[in-house]
């Protein structure tokens, strides 16, 4: 963990399917829980660590329609923006899928109906230390009727006809540490601008650096503190990622300043935190930036 005190250049403040019958859209949101469609999933990452051998995954269907989804896992790597995109195939890297046995892997759930999904991990001998990571996929499939192409053709048999299904789909990480794993985590970069939306709003703009063979997973807070008054909560982002197959990554953070603060003549705190922790416990990175 790194504390450092920057200063902020005032100029930046406020300068600145092919044709088919199905198509597939993937989904990942950043809350406690991820819910696409009908389907809601919890906890939004799993991590084995040490001894760990059994975990599970609760699957609610929050929807007013009887829904079927297909478990599956895929390979990801993350981008520099913080996107993901599937590896491709056959792409060396360290995956958990290859050591992980799940079930069910098709359910359907009645409306308010759960399921509990079962993972069971068996490591392989003489495994390497690192972190093993593939994600897991839940796909909400269409109605049988809705893709039958019998249906699709039977009131004109003579004419091309095509429909589009979404086949909507989010997925959670799965992630195996071995060994002896740590990480160094800083934060550079710091720029506030505007951001490209009707209301103009603030936003803070940073780079996490990451070092070591571990990922890292938190909170932001960004406080402000005027000349001589007292802290306030200007902007937090939940659930911040960085995977092992990327050295940094860079966020962007709303800010939301109250009508009688001025963003000036003060400073910024910034701090990267364990998830469910404050600055007096498990602090992942900080740093302190005076604005002019």
């Amino acid at each position: 963990m790194k504390n450092e005190t920057r200063k902020i250049n005032a100029s930046k403040y406020l300068t600145a399917f092919s044709c088919t019958l199905l198509a597939g859209f993937s989904l990942l949101l950043s809350f406690n829980a991820y819910a696409v469609a009908q389907l809601m999933v919890t906890p939004t990452r799993v991590v084995f660590e040490g001894n760990e051998r059994t975990k599970q995954i609760n699957l609610i269907n929050n929807g007013s329609d009887t829904g079927r989804f297909k478990i599956s896992f895929v390979r990801k790597n993350m981008t520099s923006e913080g996107g993901m995109k599937l590896v491709d195939e056959n792409e060396p890297g360290l995956y958990s899928d290859e050591m992980i046995r799940f079930s069910p892997r098709l359910v359907t759930l009645e409306p308010g109906q759960s399921q509990t999904v079962r993972l069971m991990l068996r490591k392989k001998r003489g495994m390497a230390d690192g972190e093993y990571r593939s994600h897991m996929m839940f796909q909400s499939l269409p109605d049988p009727a809705a893709s039958d192409v019998s249906n699709l053709t039977s009131e004109n048999p003579d004419a091309l006809s095509i429909k589009l299904v979404p086949i909507i789909g989010i997925s959670i990480p799965v992630i195996v540490r071995q060994g002896e794993l740590s990480a160094d985590v800083s934060l550079s970069g710091f720029e506030i601008k505007q951001s490209n939306t009707v209301e103009a709003q603030s936003v803070l703009s940073l780079q996490i650096d990451r070092k070591g063979n571990k990922s890292t997973y938190g909170d932001f807070r960004v406080y402000f503190t005027p000349k001589g008054g007292v802290p306030i909560v200007i902007g937090q982002l939940n659930g911040v990622a960085v995977y092992t197959s990327l050295d940094s990554r860079s966020v962007e953070i709303k800010l939301q300043t109250p009508p009688d603060v001025n963003l000036s003549n003060g400073e910024l705190h910034v701090t990267y935190l364990v998830p469910g922790k404050d600055e007096t416990t498990d602090v992942i990175a900080e740093s302190k930036l005076a604005v002019p």
